[in-house]
């Protein structure tokens, strides 16, 4: 016959009674979906770039904390940046950018108007972002690769990592930020 110690009743309670509200106070899951724009306790993510047209994808925050509610003093606003990617003059890889905008439109339109007006031919969108962060990185052989994050460390190891699945030589060239604003009343 095997020993089973035996809690005391009011701790065997106590751990029960415990583990049942653990299970029934769960915060939701945190997760992106496509909106038609962010709502009330809901941001702005990013863009779903594979739609025609593009899509907007917005994450519950719930009401505390979000950027719809302003605190004390402020409010966050939302920023965002694009590369666009051209060939230079010798038809080699080049890029332009645009950053700190307040819409995906503006960013996008820029980063294009920009490589255009830099003489850059070919020019065609990049990976856009919103509150964060694109890397670029120049991989041996003269290519170019680029990935968003967060944060400008995140964007690199995206990046780099991305480089090296299919060249050799790859190293940062520039990390481009564009974080959301803080607005004072």
């Amino acid at each position: 016959m095997a020993f089973a110690p035996r809690l005391p009743l009011g701790l065997a309670l106590t751990l029960l009674f415990g583990l049942a509200l653990t299970g029934l106070t769960a915060a939701p899951a945190q997760a992106y979906y496509p909106c038609n724009g962010p709502g009330p306790g809901e941001v702005l993510i990013g863009m779903d770039n594979s739609t025609n047209p593009p899509t907007p994808l917005c994450e519950y925050v719930g009401e505390e904390g979000s950027y719809a509610d302003p605190g004390p003093g402020g409010y966050w606003e939302e920023r965002f940046g694009a590369i666009a990617w051209g060939r230079d003059s010798a038809d080699g890889p080049t890029y332009s950018w645009y950053v700190n905008a307040t819409s995906f439109a503006e960013a996008e339109n820029g980063a294009l108007a920009q490589c255009q007006q830099s003489g850059f031919s070919n020019c065609n969108l990049g990976p856009s972002i919103a509150n964060g962060s694109i890397a670029i990185v120049v991989a041996g052989d003269g290519g170019l690769f680029a990935e968003w994050g967060d944060d400008s460390g995140q964007a690199k190891r995206k990046a780099l990592r991305l480089c090296k699945k299919s060249a050799k030589g790859c190293k940062v060239e520039r990390v481009l930020d564009s974080p959301a604003a803080w607005i004072s009343y």
